[in-house]
């Protein structure tokens, strides 16, 4: 039994999102009225990123499938996942046995058993979201319950009560920040309550507003006491809609606390938070994953490099000197004035003015703070006598600095991810001086003797060189008086007599002379800022919690902004900056430095788990060898703002009859002010905007700008006035201007992403299998189960961009495996036609690609019938060559609804066609035409748009020679 638990620990990685993107319709499939929400902003000031809106998207499409398909069956829905994962045997895995005394005597009141064991069932109306440190989760949760709200009002889920839950004071109050700075952007009346006052806000409710209720996770219990709360008198029902933020630490009682947050949640739902899952049942029910490895695949965030050595600075054996000491702490100094120079560096470049790095940071965290001879004592003694007078002569100024660079150079920091760069120049470490590290570290020209800084806070203190006007170090930790008082008394230090009024910590970002922050053990959630560059752990110990919080404070240190108010990605990945890239590279990169080896080891253990669990990524070869030095063109899309021309709106408005007649006499009966105050606020051209909204009210206009519907759900006037006001932004404000990129590999991308989530061995298998087929150019069936039938083929296709082509030969085994590969049977087959037919195609020179919705950048938008703005992304690309002339042909070979393509028809004509012809591209001699094909063996749909369909390969191709005889004139 034992070995078997073990393969199939192996093979746990997120379920409920493989099994969503399939079952569940995606997002923009959806019906209307759960699709139509405002995903993106957030206040004034803050917009979701795409990987916190792919969370949401998510959460929306399993709420969908559980709700609208399965109408809240949880029988059906464990059912259906134990049968889409019936390799994994799930009910072994997760179901709650006898002999889990504690947490069965729990349970067993209010879920039924059966054979000794509670089904898993019974609690699989829960979602779990597995999200790095700093990848904003909070922002996440807030827009979740508006979300949860929103649908509730349009009676799409069921009404239910709504608790948060986290572990910690600090980020409850992180919650509240964020949660009055959403409220005040919406319309709802949402106010937030303590659960201890359930009762009393549920019978004395106001009747628009809507509670939400908040605690202590770890103060849930089955007593009554001050601050503790029996679960059984907040039970609801189990009526909840409940969301952890990482719920499952806090005390030693946890495991059985996760089981009262079942119970509250059995006729609702629970919504799971964490960076940090380590439980079977929480990472199979995880339904977004963003953990540590994909937050720093992605591009978003630095990337990690460890330094595997020593840094105990307690270490009280007699071989440790005071010399090791001090050529720990230097190291750490020499590295964080090497990142100080190149920020000077990039910001001497005139032509990155928009590029606002951070200016680095170095954050040591200690294990004991206020005992003797604590670790932020030992740590601040040294940085004292290093930035003395006669330290800087017997330590900087000494040959112990140079074997110190010399140390930095050789103990090449490890990528816990593979074999990275590791973010260090070696000529430029050596070029640094002990008079640089004085003044990129301790903000003077000079050395000079300590003294320390009292700021309004009582959790931080800072301090500054007698020889300076700025602060070079704070101390961040939970009381800081007891601290100020031991280090004035045994260090002798001198208090500066300015009462500083700012609190640092609160504008790290803006205090960019505080060079180094030292903090305690507590000091690892609840803040955010783009400014570490080094991490230092200080005496941490090896166990389980140590490693949570390694990984917590890892996290901490990972958001990166190079562009103020833009994307938390790396720059020095991006093609364009290729110049700049060794000037960036270290200012993304977060270096890493531990008490001592089993530590790191531990840390690098726990990253590469993280990384197993998420699969494995390889990255396809592109096939260089046909491309052969020939342009593959892309037909992309700008979109830019336009002369404000009602006119241009060519679609009418779809409304059900009594919204529209209620929406009119809002519209006519209401001033322009109110109308701004309610609509308009946040728009530009407002003016002209509640004028056009008027017009469109105008009886005679009634046929010209409205669909009147009645199959159309009735929505109310506030929310229809609310949507034909978004409508009039979009088709008036906005229009998009194609163009062609001949930089093919920023929009193709799913090769360089093919994830394969498999036991090691059957990963490596695959991976000199991948290899094999390169070199003798041959294609390849093979098995990735170890069973008597192939599940997978390796193509070696001469015309295709990349190689090998991976298709799935069995859809089932291959679900969840891997992904990006080719699943499709219709995509398959036309790729076998392509490969029979293909010797008979005569052109000067042609390629094609498959395409991956949502992955590659190329896709048309289109206006589906709802007059919803949809990208459809065609199955494959073309690229064809006579002479100058380039054809890229975008090919759908599949058995689509006809009134569907029509419409995607539509979209690429709108963009494509000017006339009825194709428009031709120059770039110099060269002419580019873009053309869409269906194929399909059951011909066209209307006669309109019979030139776009056609039954078979060979007339796909005979078309192909046609264009390039025709649309060229």
């Amino acid at each position: 039994m034992a070995k078997a638990k073990s393969k199939e620990r192996f093979l746990i990685f997120p379920l409920l999102n493989q099994f969503i993107d399939e079952k569940s319709p995606k997002f923009e499939n959806l019906p209307e009225e759960w699709q139509d929400i405002d995903f993106q902003s957030f206040s004034e000031t803050k917009n979701l990123w795409d990987f916190q809106v792919e969370a949401i998207k998510f959460a929306v499409r399993t709420l969908y499938y559980y709700y609208e398909k399965l109408k809240a069956d949880k029988e059906k829905f464990w059912s259906e996942l134990a049968e889409y994962a019936s390799e994994l045997d799930l009910s072994s895995i997760m179901d709650i046995k006898r002999s889990d005394k504690d947490i069965w005597d729990i349970l067993n009141k209010y879920f039924y058993t059966l054979d000794d064991v509670i089904p898993y069932s019974n609690f699989i109306n829960r979602m779990s979201f597995w999200m790095a440190t700093g990848s904003g989760k909070t922002l996440v949760i807030v827009k979740l319950i508006d979300i949860l709200i929103t649908y509730m009002e349009r009676e799409l889920i069921p009404p239910r009560d709504i608790l948060f839950l986290t572990y910690r004071d600090d980020l409850i109050e992180q919650f509240k920040i964020h949660f009055d700075e959403f409220k005040s952007q919406t319309g709802k009346m949402l106010k937030l309550y303590e659960l201890k006052d359930f009762s009393k806000v549920k019978f004395g409710k106001t009747f628009f507003e809507f509670p939400i209720f908040y605690y202590r996770s770890d103060n849930i219990s089955d007593v009554q006491k001050d601050k503790i709360i029996n679960y059984e008198n907040y039970d609801n029902s189990g009526n909840w809609f409940v969301i952890l933020d990482e719920a499952h630490k806090g005390d030693k009682q946890s495991s059985k606390s996760q089981q009262y947050f079942s119970i509250l949640s059995r006729n609702g739902f629970l919504f799971n938070f964490s960076a940090t899952f380590t439980d079977e049942r929480d990472i199979l029910t995880t339904v977004y994953e963003f953990n540590l490895s994909s937050y720093i695949q992605a591009g978003y965030g630095k990337e990690i490099r460890i330094f595997e050595e020593n840094f105990n600075l307690n270490n009280k054996k007699k071989d440790f000197e005071s010399k090791e000491k001090e050529l720990i702490l230097l190291k750490s100094l020499i590295l964080l004035t090497y990142l100080k120079k190149k920020l000077k560096e990039l910001r001497r470049f005139q032509e990155l003015k928009n590029i606002t790095y951070h200016s680095p940071l170095a954050v040591f965290l200690g294990n004991s703070v206020n005992v003797k001879d604590s670790d932020v004592k030992i740590l601040f003694s040294l940085i004292k006598k290093i930035s003395s007078v006669e330290g800087y002569n017997n330590i900087l100024n000494s040959e112990l600095f140079n074997e110190a660079i010399d140390r930095v150079i050789n103990d090449n920091p490890k990528d816990p991810f593979g074999e990275g760069y590791s973010g260090i120049d070696i000529s430029e470490i050596k070029s640094i001086t002990p008079s640089d590290v004085l003044k990129e570290v301790f903000n003077a020209d000079t050395p000079g003797d300590i003294e320390i800084i009292k700021s309004k806070s009582e959790k931080e203190l800072a301090f500054k060189l007698m020889t300076s006007d700025k602060p070079f170090a704070l101390i961040k930790i939970g009381d800081a008086r007891k601290l100020f008082n031991s280090l004035v008394e045994d260090f002798k230090l001198r208090v500066q007599e300015k009462f500083e009024s700012d609190e640092y910590f609160e504008n790290l970002d803006e205090h960019e002379n505080i060079n180094l922050l030292i903090g305690s053990r507590a000091f690892y959630e609840g803040w955010d800022s783009n400014r570490p560059n080094i991490i230092v752990f200080i005496n941490i110990g090896t166990g389980e919690t140590a490693q949570k919080f390694v990984l917590q404070s890892i996290g901490r240190g990972l958001r990166v902004q190079p562009v103020k108010d833009g994307d938390r990605k790396r720059l020095s990945d991006d093609p364009k900056y290729l110049k700049y890239r060794n000037s960036m590279q270290p200012l993304e990169t977060l270096f890493v430095w531990g008490t001592k080896k089993d530590v790191i080891e531990k840390i690098i253990k726990g990253v590469r788990e993280v990384i197993e669990n998420s699969g494995e990524k390889i990255q396809l070869k592109r096939n260089e060898e046909k491309i052969n030095g020939y342009k593959l063109f892309v037909p992309t899309l700008k979109k830019v703002k336009k002369e404000m021309n009602f006119k241009n709106i060519f679609k009418r408005f779809q409304v059900n009859p009594i919204d529209y007649n209620d929406a009119r006499k809002v519209v006519e009966n209401t001033s322009d002010e109110l109308l701004f105050f309610f609509y308009f606020t946040n728009t530009e051209n407002s003016v002209k905007k509640i004028n056009f909204l008027r017009e469109m009210f105008n009886d005679e206009n009634k046929d010209k700008f409205f669909d009147l519907e009645d199959y159309k759900k009735r929505e109310g006037w506030f929310k229809t006035i609310k949507d034909i006001v978004d409508y009039i932004s979009k088709y008036v404000e906005y229009e998009y201007i194609p163009q062609i990129d001949e930089n093919d590999q920023e929009y193709i991308l799913h090769y360089k992403n093919i994830v394969i989530r498999l036991p090691i061995e059957e990963v490596n298998k695959v991976k000199e299998e991948i290899e094999s087929v390169y070199g003798e150019k041959i294609e390849k069936e093979l098995s990735i189960t170890g069973r008597d039938r192939d599940e997978i083929l390796l193509d070696f296709i001469t015309e295709h961009y990349y190689i090998p082509v991976i298709e799935a030969i069995d859809r089932e085994v291959t679900k969840g495996k891997l992904i990006n590969i080719i699943r499709e049977k219709s995509e398959i087959d036309f790729i076998k036609k392509l490969e029979h037919y293909s010797e008979k195609f005569k052109f000067e020179w042609w390629m094609f690609s498959k395409i991956v919705e949502n992955v590659d950048k190329v896709y048309i938008p289109y206006i589906d019938r709802d007059g919803r703005e949809k990208n459809f992304y065609p199955d494959f690309i073309f690229w064809f060559k006579e002479g100058e002339k380039y054809l890229i042909a975008l090919v759908d070979p599949k058995g689509t609804e006809h009134a569907n393509a029509e419409r995607k028809i539509d979209g690429y004509e709108k963009l494509f066609l000017r006339d009825g012809k194709p428009i031709v591209f120059e770039l110099g001699d060269i002419k580019i035409v873009v053309r869409l094909f269906y194929i399909n063996p059951k011909g066209y749909s209307s006669e309109k748009y019979r030139d776009y369909w056609m039954t078979n390969v060979e007339s796909f191709f005979e078309r192909v020679k046609e264009s390039f005889e025709n649309d060229f004139d």
